[in-house]
C-alpha cells in the first residue's frame, strides 16, 4: 500500500508467545520494507526439531543496492487466537528513500542502464475475493505486500515486470506490467481469481 508520500509495509504472525510472535513479524516487515529499496533477497525455509514438536520459520539473507531503508513503526495490533497470539505491525517508508541508483560496475550491463531511465506509475488493483498476498517482481527482485481491503493502490516502476495475487484456495492470478509508460502514470486493472 501506498499514498504520495509514503510506502507502508503490513505484516504480521501467529505464535505462542506474544513477544516471540512480534520480532518475527518484525523481521518480516523489514525483510519487506528492505526490498522496497532495490535488495537482492534469498529466503530459506529453516525447521528446528524439538521435543515438543517442529517449528519452521523463514532465513533472509539479504545484499542491499547502495539503498538503506528506514522503515518507522506506525501501527500495532495483539490479538487473541485459538492456538496463542497474532501480531499485526505496520510500518511507513518514505518514497524518497526507497529507489536508489544502482551500484556502477566498470561495465555497463542492461539492469544498469535501465536503472539510470526508472521511472514510477502507480496501479490500482482490485481483487475478488480479497487477496492474502500480492507480490511484486522484477529485476530488482520482489516486494510481498499484505492488503488489508481488495483495492490496493502499488506503486511500481519501470524495473519491475509482474504482479503475482495469491489467495489460499484459489490459483494465483499474474498480471503483467505495462514497459511503456510515462512516469506519474495510473493505471486500474482487476484480477477475479477462480477457485482451485
Amino acid at each position: 500500500m501506498s499514498d504520495s508520500v509514503f510506502h507502508y509495509v503490513v505484516c504480521s504472525h501467529d505464535g505462542i508467545d506474544p513477544e516471540e510472535a512480534r520480532q518475527i513479524a518484525e523481521s518480516k516487515c523489514l525483510a519487506s520494507a528492505a526490498k522496497l529499496g532495490g535488495v537482492n533477497v534469498r529466503l530459506t525455509q529453516k525447521t528446528v526439531q524439538s521435543l515438543t514438536g517442529s517449528d519452521s520459520s523463514e532465513v533472509v539473507e539479504m545484499q542491499p543496492l547502495e539503498a538503506k531503508v528506514k522503515c518507522d513503526w506506525t501501527d500495532r495490533f495483539l490479538e487473541k487466537i485459538k492456538d496463542g497470539f497474532r501480531v499485526w505491525l505496520r510500518c511507513k517508508v518514505a518514497k524518497a528513500s526507497v529507489f536508489q541508483k544502482l551500484p556502477q560496475s566498470e561495465t555497463k550491463d542492461a539492469n544498469n542502464e535501465r536503472a539510470s531511465k526508472q521511472v514510477d506509475g502507480t496501479i490500482i488493483l482490485t481483487t475478488v475475493p480479497p487477496a492474502d498476498r500480492i507480490i511484486v517482481i522484477g529485476s530488482g527482485g520482489q516486494r510481498v505486500l499484505e492488503p488489508t481491503s481488495n483495492i490496493v493502490s502499488i506503486v511500481f516502476s519501470s524495473l519491475d515486470q509482474r504482479i503475482e495475487v495469491k489467495k489460499a484456495g484459489y490459483k494465483n492470478a499474474v498480471i503483467d506490467l505495462p514497459k511503456d509508460f510515462t512516469h506519474g502514470s495510473k493505471i486500474q486493472r482487476d484480477a477475479v481469481l477462480d477457485r482451485e
